[in-house]
């Protein structure tokens, strides 16, 4: 009963975050604005973001081929799509459960997609740090500090390698030699790194050009707004927290509150959009 309260509770959190932020937006923005900016969209930005989009997902895919025994392409590409659906439009990252029972129907043990799932969200953190850092250093003009940062960070996963060397089971210990050698764990950070350029780039061109936002200001505020994904409580589809880390970046470097909000909405839609577009893809032709 308590349990079904808390969730209750949440659902509510999560509305709350998502009411509060469409009424913010039309009390500085207005709806009215953002069907206008709708008809400055250029349609071979769109289907070139789309195109971007769909590469990030095959740099995750190929990261899934490097840490599980399963090396189907196609396979591992629909589980990368639905796993993104379930984890964009379910509350609180319950979503992620997902990719565990998709394998599990694929025969591969939770022990096994475990270690490959920690694995790969901890380069998912490190390269999305790392775009950050990078990115808002280059801003900032700090050019070969930035530099510096993109090498450093791999060497940041071996503290996570470091911890799996103190337990002590045989699955683990094979994990560890095997899937995460040298070689491995830089091929993982730069497609993580990759996934991110892709996306962001996409993000960047479904834009609106009278917002006119720099490539690197839109590149840091998509980091910003990914960022937003560790909060353990979202708004209902990330509205609300993910405009809330995107435009508020955003603001502190001095860009307007309204183009800042609507930029923000322009990306989540496409995130929402694309990603729905792939899980039917991915359910149509794939489902088998």
């Amino acid at each position: 009963m308590n349990r079904n309260w808390v969730k209750i509770f949440e659902l509510f959190v999560a509305a709350g975050i998502s009411l509060g932020f469409l009424y913010l937006f039309y009390k500085i923005v207005g709806f009215d604005k953002l069907i206008k900016f709708f008809t400055e969209l250029s349609f071979i930005n769109i289907i070139l973001a789309f195109f971007l989009y769909v590469l990030s997902y095959i740099t995750r895919t190929i990261r899934w081929q490097i840490t599980l025994s399963i090396k189907g392409f196609w396979k591992l590409f629909k589980i990368t799509s639905f796993n993104t659906v379930f984890n964009i439009f379910l509350p609180f990252r319950t979503g992620e459960l997902s990719f565990f029972y998709m394998l599990k129907k694929e025969n591969i043990p939770v022990s096994e997609s475990a270690l490959s799932f920690f694995s790969v969200r901890a380069f998912d953190g490190i390269a999305l740090i790392t775009v950050f850092l990078v990115s808002y250093l280059i801003y900032s003009g700090y050019f070969l500090l930035s530099i510096l940062v993109f090498i450093l960070m791999p060497f940041s996963f071996y503290v996570f390698k470091g911890i799996l060397s103190f337990i002590k089971k045989d699955k683990i210990k094979n994990f560890k030699e095997n899937v995460l050698t040298i070689k491995n764990i830089f091929s993982l950070y730069l497609l993580s790194i990759f996934t991110f350029i892709f996306k962001f780039t996409g993000f960047y061109l479904v834009l609106p050009p009278s917002i006119n936002l720099s490539y690197i200001e839109a590149f840091i505020a998509s980091s910003a707004g990914d960022l937003t994904t560790i909060l353990p409580i979202h708004g209902l589809a990330g509205i609300g927290t993910y405009e809330g880390g995107y435009a508020g970046i955003l603001i502190l470097m001095g860009i307007d509150k309204e183009s800042a909000l609507i930029a923000s909405v322009f990306v989540h839609i496409f995130i929402l959009l694309g990603s729905a577009l792939l899980g039917i893809f991915s359910f149509v032709f794939l489902r088998r």
